[in-house]
């Protein structure tokens, strides 16, 4: 079924731009709204996805989103190891506070 209300191409690459600057800021709470727009207009308006004035701003959403996830996914790697090395020096902090208990 043909959706009634057709998007324009400046609908993607606004959300385009937004996801760039929620990557930019990592601002992971905004960049899973426009994930979440991106799939739905991608979603509703594949009928009109294959008209040439799409092709290129789809695949720079694309482009984009792909950037966005690979951020993340940094991120989530950095915070893993940020929380790694806090949970070390957690287990140390406890050792050392045992070790002075049983000092006494």
């Amino acid at each position: 079924m043909v959706s009634k209300h057709k998007v324009s191409p400046e609908r993607f690459r606004h959300l385009a731009q937004l996801i760039h600057i929620a990557t930019k800021t990592q601002d992971w709470h905004s960049l899973k709204r426009y994930d979440l727009q991106l799939r739905e207009l991608l979603k509703v308006h594949k009928p009109y996805l294959k008209e040439p004035n799409f092709v290129g701003v789809i695949a720079d959403v694309k482009a984009e989103h792909k950037a966005a996830i690979e951020a993340l996914e940094k991120a989530m790697g950095e915070l893993q190891t940020d929380m790694n090395v806090v949970n070390a020096q957690h287990e140390r902090a406890q050792a050392y506070h045992l070790a002075m208990n049983l000092e006494y």
